[in-house]
């Protein structure tokens, strides 16, 4: 409703409140009329300057270098407000999304399990110049009442240095989560996907010194895209793309078609590598197999990475269970001072763009990280250090301005152990249902509290069921959610979300 309308119904009710008003005979009656009148004229007069000084307030409208002119609301989006993720399309939860499968040391199975609340259509494309018979095995239009497990052909698995057309397009009527898991014995990895509304075009690579390869894939979601990757890599160490040699720092440029993908692997470690691209497009990285530091066996390393603008400057990192311990990589995305947290002792740093710095804690230590500039943060589950379960996994740690209040999972079978990290708030700890239960003490096998700023953070490993899993709070109350699995010489890791709820402006 405008502000003309608001005068017109204003004018309306005027002319309604005279109908009503008697008719007094005599001069002094008309007079004590026309009193009344002007006094019923001036309230009125106020509601509607009030209303329009309040409209005024709310909107403030900006003249833009084309001549058009947009309204911007300038009301405070920051938290703690409520968000009811249930009910909105933000963070991981969306519409429409991206998935890729990188390489993996061995022959895997491909799953991709899409979750939502109260039913949804799903459509599954793949480019039009994938092979027919690949194709009829992916593509299709089903219905989800709740949870979908989809099974992807092995051959979707990208090979290095080649445009491919294995992007695969998952589509829906309603807001959903997207986590996709990739399986062979002794090897797993997994990630949580973003929504095609939250791409952008900056990401940096996060992966780890390499047992056999360090890798990282791109795949485009309109024609005609170009990328421009600058390399981060060890000075003496270069990268052979067709017959074409890099260094740290040289460029690669390639332009990619709508469902085309292109991946990069090198056997030194390529975190901190920019990249950059003419329009949004969705980025992977990880390692195709390490054991970070020969303990246990390898395990196949990805995550899905956000976008610079979508990257936080405060985190909690919790811990992970069956006695393994964890290491956190902290990567600038520009120059920053760095203060972290261990055991209630305080360190400092400062970080040049692209730069990443390496610590570590046990499983019964927290770290709080807090950066003057946006920073990704990393966390690498190892081996256990009294038994065989589980192997590295890699999870990027969400940020306490990425917590959402609502989060609906499927936890992937066949793991003896899973858990769920949750960081949130001391202040509103019983807020937090799983599956609108209120936490069983008994699940509880880690807890801490860890201050944050001038803020108490409650600090929870809780375990779950495999199957479908719902975690939210009874007040809208945001939360940090990380997953972890293990069994023998298998781990996985992802977490709810890893993308600020209201992403930063980039120059």
């Amino acid at each position: 409703m405008g502000i003309k309308d608001i005068l017109c119904i204003k004018k309306y009710i005027i002319k309604s409140e005279k109908v009503i008003v008697p008719d007094i005979p005599g001069d002094k009656s008309k007079r004590w009329m026309y009193l009344l009148l002007s006094l019923l004229f001036l309230l009125v007069s106020a509601l509607v300057s009030t209303t329009v000084v309040l409209l005024l307030k709310h909107e403030e409208r900006h003249d833009l270098t084309d001549g058009t002119t947009v309204a911007v609301k300038t009301e405070t989006t920051t938290r703690p407000v409520p968000i009811f993720a249930k009910n909105t399309t933000i963070g991981s939860r969306g519409k429409a999304f991206i998935v890729l499968f990188m390489t993996n040391i061995k022959t895997t199975t491909k799953s991709v399990y899409v979750t939502s609340d109260n039913g949804t259509d799903l459509n599954i494309t793949t480019s039009p110049g994938l092979n027919p018979l690949l194709k009829s095995q992916i593509d299709r239009l089903t219905n989800i009442w709740s949870n979908q497990h989809i099974a992807i052909p092995s051959s979707m698995e990208l090979e290095s240095f080649k445009k491919e057309t294995k992007a695969i397009f998952f589509e829906t009527s309603h807001d959903v989560f997207v986590i996709s898991h990739d399986r062979a014995y002794g090897t797993t990895g997994s990630t949580t996907h973003i929504p095609l509304n939250q791409l952008s075009t900056k990401y940096i690579v996060i992966s780890s010194p390499p047992e056999t390869k360090s890798q990282f894939a791109v795949a485009a979601i309109t024609d005609n895209t170009t990328i421009t990757i600058t390399f981060n890599m060890e000075t003496n160490n270069p990268l052979q793309i067709e017959s074409e040699s890099f260094k740290i720092g040289d460029t690669f440029n390639l332009t990619l078609e709508s469902f085309e993908t292109y991946q990069i692997a090198h056997n030194t470690d390529l975190t901190g590598t920019l990249i950059e691209s003419s329009a949004p497009i969705a980025a992977f990285s990880g390692n195709d197999c390490n054991s970070l530091g020969n303990i246990g066996a390898c395990d196949h390393l990805i995550e899905q990475l956000p976008p610079i603008e979508s990257v936080d400057d405060t985190y909690i990192v919790p811990p992970y269970s069956d006695d393994r311990d964890a290491k956190i990589r902290i990567t600038a995305t520009q120059n920053t001072n760095i203060t972290f947290i261990i055991g209630g002792v305080s360190q400092t740093l400062t970080l040049d763009a692209a730069k990443s710095f390496d610590t570590s804690i046990t499983n019964t230590q927290t770290c709080f990280i807090h950066s003057e500039n946006p920073v990704l943060v990393t966390s690498f589950g190892l081996h256990s250090k009294s038994s065989e379960m589980g192997d590295p996994s890699m999870t990027i740690v969400p940020g306490i301005n990425q917590y959402l209040d609502y989060y609906k999972i499927v936890v992937p079978q066949g793991y003896v152990s899973n858990f769920v990290s949750i960081m949130i708030d001391a202040s509103f700890r019983g807020s937090v249902q799983i599956n609108g239960l209120p936490i069983q003490e008994s699940a509880i096998i880690f807890e801490e509290n860890i201050s944050a700023g001038n803020d108490t953070y409650n600090v929870r490993s809780i375990t779950v069921a495999e199957g479908e899993v719902t975690v939210s709070t009874s007040n809208g109350k945001g939360f940090g959610l990380m997953f972890s699995g293990t069994k023998y010489y298998e781990a996985y890791g992802f977490s709810g979300n890893s993308l600020l709820l209201y992403p930063n402006k980039l120059e």
